[in-house]
């Protein structure tokens, strides 16, 4: 397979990039409307205020203007920049002091980036400026201090795709719309969705494959419990960002240690990069893969990203020694304006739309195949035979395949079993499947939880 997806994925980040989508803003509902362009989404709609099991969604937030203004002049305006401006702030319109100002200002670890901040749940208000910029609010200054915002009941959002197969159930591709201004964390991840989406529709496939476009956590979380009947059809869900990042694809395992899922992504991963890493549930990140694998829904969900994990668990080692208790960002630009197109590999894009689209197939090949026969197979009489002479590990490793037929191991464990390449075992179970050697069943949901 050698096809681009870099068209689909860039028409999104242009358009997207510098959209102050918040999770229940007018904004996200303008970002969710233009994905409409390449799937036709369903929109499902949760009132401000609804409980969900322990939450409840948050009003819409809505801003007009807001800066800093001192004597001279305006220094810092959402207008110039949507993450000046902390995410659902309260109002405020007040001259000050700098020391107070001071106290709401927020900078990041790379001192010319704008931070990303938010406080959907506490109310406050805030200011995200570069180094220079908060380097110059003097203490005994005065300034003019206004966010022109308001709180609002409406509706959170989130956009569901799915592509229907032969079988009630369901696998899911979770990626969250949100995070203002920010690409590698959050926006490439639905743009990936939507390229792998389009390459699904229209194939034969025996799963149900469900797209969800969400406001991070809290919109997983309105969908979940609002459609408690589908957990139980829900085999897998798999979550992906910062893949545009230049580094390998690695894996955040499910939180069940045994389910497929973690084997079949680093086997896809594998066959695109030859080498793979896998790293333990929530010790990576933690996005909507945790929601779909909270207690009591218990779904088996990964996260697949490009963060260079090696690093920061270096890093973490040498904070550790030091007795510094300070989290390591998952990449320089993380939550910050510089996290923008610029930082997009397209080449690693398309490579994991592939893997992707190649882990859908993987699933959909497996199954468990259970033998119809008695006693050792004649081989030769199905044309099954190898010839030791010629080949003796194949030879044998048909031989001992012959006793992997028992109902109780997927075509992929028995290639784990066997040490050879799972679409070669498929092939040859094939084979027995067509000789009327073995039946095919499919993959009971509880079969590896």
């Amino acid at each position: 397979m050698n096809i681009s997806f870099k068209n689909i994925v860039k028409d999104i980040l242009e358009n997207l990039k510098d959209v102050n989508r918040n999770i229940v803003s007018d904004e996200y509902e303008q970002s969710l409307d233009y994905l409409k362009k390449y799937v036709d989404l369903n929109i499902h709609r949760y009132k401000t205020g609804t409980e969900c099991w322990t939450w409840n969604v948050p009003p819409k937030w809505r801003i007009r203007d807001g800066y800093i203004k001192n004597k001279d002049g305006i220094i810092v305006s959402f207008k110039d920049c949507p993450l000046h401006v902390m995410s659902y702030s309260v109002p405020v319109n007040k001259k000050m002091k700098g020391s107070e100002l001071l106290k709401h200002v927020h900078v990041h670890k790379i001192p010319e980036a704008i931070p990303y901040e938010f406080s959907f749940y506490v109310p406050r208000w805030g200011f995200c400026l570069t180094h220079e910029q908060r380097n110059k609010i003097e203490s005994d200054e005065t300034y003019e201090v206004v966010i022109d915002s308001e709180m609002i009941d409406d509706y959170l959002s989130v956009g569901e795709y799915t592509i229907k197969g032969k079988s009630d159930e369901y696998i899911f591709f979770l990626s969250h719309l949100d995070h203002p201004c920010q690409i590698n964390d959050g926006l490439i991840g639905c743009a990936v969705n939507v390229a792998l989406a389009t390459l699904l529709k229209g194939e034969d496939l025996h799963y149900n494959y469900t797209f969800l476009f969400v406001p991070e956590s809290i919109g997983s979380i309105a969908f979940l419990s609002h459609n408690e009947d589908l957990i139980p059809k829900i085999k897998y869900s798999v979550f992906n960002e910062m893949v545009g990042l230049d580094n390998p694809l690695i894996i955040q395992k499910s939180y069940q240690e045994k389910a497929l899922v973690n084997r079949y992504a680093e086997y896809a991963i594998f066959k695109s990069q030859t080498q793979v890493k896998s790293y333990p549930y929530l010790t990576v990140a933690g996005n909507d893969e945790k929601i779909f694998n909270a207690p009591g829904v218990y779904i088996p969900s990964i996260s697949i990203t490009r963060i260079n994990q090696e690093v920061r668990l270096k890093k973490e080692k040498e904070l550790q020694q030091e007795e510094l208790n300070k989290p390591i960002l998952p990449y320089p630009e993380y939550h910050s304006h510089l996290d923008n197109v610029d930082t997009v590999n397209f080449y690693r894009v398309n490579e994991t739309v592939e893997v992707l689209y190649n882990l859908c197939h993987i699933i959909e090949k497996d199954f468990i195949p259970v033998r119809k026969f008695k006693g050792p197979v004649f081989l030769t009489k199905y044309d099954l035979w190898i010839d030791w002479r010629k080949d003796s590990k194949n030879s044998g490793n048909i031989r001992l395949l012959m006793y992997c037929l028992e109902g109780d191991m997927t075509a992929f464990q028995i290639a784990e079993r066997l040490k050879r390449d799972f679409n070669e075992v498929v092939e040859l179970l094939d084979r027995f499947h067509n000789s009327g050697l073995i039946e095919r069943k499919s993959i009971p949901i509880g079969f590896d939880r």
